[in-house]
């Protein structure tokens, strides 16, 4: 990048706020070769709109960047370009807690924000993995929601409206603050869960619920991955709970070396209920009934066991890498998947590990091996896509660069549809300057120019 450019974007930013370190920009990379030229921290609005105005006036790539903790699952590496940082837009712009709403700045923590929330007994229920360090901005973008989607559903549900910074430098309003605020098309949910590709989401009105008056956690121990499945199973049905985890042996042992150290050995199902006491109460009256080995948890141990489970894939993955694949199956053909999925992991000779949100019907797939050496398990991930796709579902990989499994199952949805995500790429960012390393469009524009 020209040192034209870095000091066009120290005088928008400010000193110290346009960062070439390359102990920065490594931290901002997704890979060892691949780096940003810069590394920008804006402080406000404005500031992002002046950036990507630059941007696409010198055609310099761009991503936005929150907390980086589920970068690897959206983006590909990027070489050159800018990293915007939104951490330093943090505020609580408004907190109206009688209409249960807050509009707040996208680099905001979730932990920091539910801190702020519980003042007045309120909270956004939205979960993702590691929720005290990722923030609104960037859980909105990825269209993360964590376990407890099964309870409350998608983040989309939980938003109702944007700032966002359109590739341009124009800075446009999604929706309001109450409920029913679309009169056109429904912008808010459009530009949500596109990994910034088409804008930069700098605010966001949330809505917000109260907290529940109780909430438990429930551990059930199985010796055998089919029972953990058939209660799981049964549970979902029969209880509806908040979020219901289910993992295989393997993932148990995982948890147990990530500090979480359960007395029983083989498959588990965490469940958890939340709502009012005597609702609650019920909900595991049922399991204490149906499954005496059940353990209703204390605060202290549920909260070491959801720590447990948040480092599932660190601690998995240590410091050589592994490859996490995520397929989602309809519920009814959940059982079919896990177990076959499990024979079928179990036949690489690789060590690897099997965690569901299993009301979700989401389940993570863990293989043991590093991301860049992932040839030497791309037949087992395409036998389990297969099997993903034969049950009504799909499988895609998270952490590596290969897009042919994402074209798959888009193509198979009508070729059609290729040409016309191009063009709504091209509408917002005709510059093609937002985010061109998103795995969103990615594979479009791949496509693309593979045909040509």
């Amino acid at each position: 990048m020209r040192q034209e450019i870095i000091h066009k974007l120290e005088q928008i930013l400010g000193s110290g706020n346009c960062q070439v370190d390359q102990d920065i920009r490594r931290r901002h990379s997704l890979s060892k070769t691949a780096m940003p030229d810069a590394v920008v921290y804006p402080e406000n609005s404005q500031q992002v709109a002046a950036v990507l105005k630059l941007a696409g006036e010198e055609g310099i790539p761009v991503v936005p960047w929150g907390a980086g903790t589920m970068a690897r699952r959206g983006l590909l590496p990027l070489a050159g370009g800018l990293i915007i940082n939104l951490t330093r837009m943090n505020k609580v712009v408004e907190y109206d807690y009688e209409n249960m709403t807050a509009y707040v700045e996208a680099g905001i923590s979730l932990g920091e924000l539910q801190k702020i929330l519980r003042t007045h007994n309120l909270y956004w229920p939205v979960e993702p993995v590691e929720p005290d360090t990722c923030t609104v901005g960037g859980c909105i973008a990825a269209g993360a929601s964590g376990p407890s989607k099964l309870g409350y559903g998608d983040v989309k549900f939980h938003i109702l409206g944007l700032e966002v910074v359109l590739p341009t430098g124009e800075i446009i309003h999604t929706g309001g603050k109450t409920v029913k605020n679309v009169q056109d098309y429904d912008n808010t949910r459009f530009l949500a869960g596109s990994w910034g590709s088409l804008g930069i989401i700098t605010r966001a009105m949330l809505k917000l619920r109260p907290v529940p008056e109780k909430e438990t956690t429930v551990f059930l121990p199985f010796k055998q991955l089919a029972e953990a499945i058939a209660a799981a199973r049964a549970i979902r049905n029969e209880t509806l709970p908040v979020a219901l985890e289910l993992l295989d042996g393997a993932a148990m042992a995982v948890l147990n070396r990530a500090g979480w150290k359960p007395a029983a050995e083989g498959s588990g199902v965490l469940v958890v209920y939340n709502g009012f006491r005597e609702q609650v109460d019920s909900q595991v009256d049922y399991v204490k009934k149906h499954y005496p080995a059940a353990t209703v948890m204390e605060e202290e141990a549920a909260a070491a066991a959801w720590q447990a489970r948040r480092q599932l894939f660190p601690v998995f993955a240590g410091e050589s890498g592994a490859v996490m694949a995520s397929a989602a199956v309809p519920f009814t053909a959940m059982e079919e998947f896990l177990t076959r999925a499990r024979d079928e992991l179990d036949r690489s000779g690789k060590e690897a590990a099997l965690a569901s949100h299993f009301g979700n019907c989401h389940v993570h797939i863990l293989l043991g091996e590093a991301p860049e050496a992932y040839d030497g398990v791309q037949e087992t991930i395409n036998r389990l896509a297969t099997l993903a796709g034969d049950l009504g579902g799909l499988l895609v990989v998270d952490n590596i660069d290969d897009l042919a499994l994402t074209r798959r199952w888009v193509e198979a949805r009508g070729k059609a549809i290729m040409e016309l995500l191009s063009r709504i790429k091209a509408a917002f960012d005709p510059r093609g300057i937002m985010a061109p390393n998103s795995k969103v469009l990615a594979y479009v524009i791949d496509n693309s120019r593979a045909a040509s």
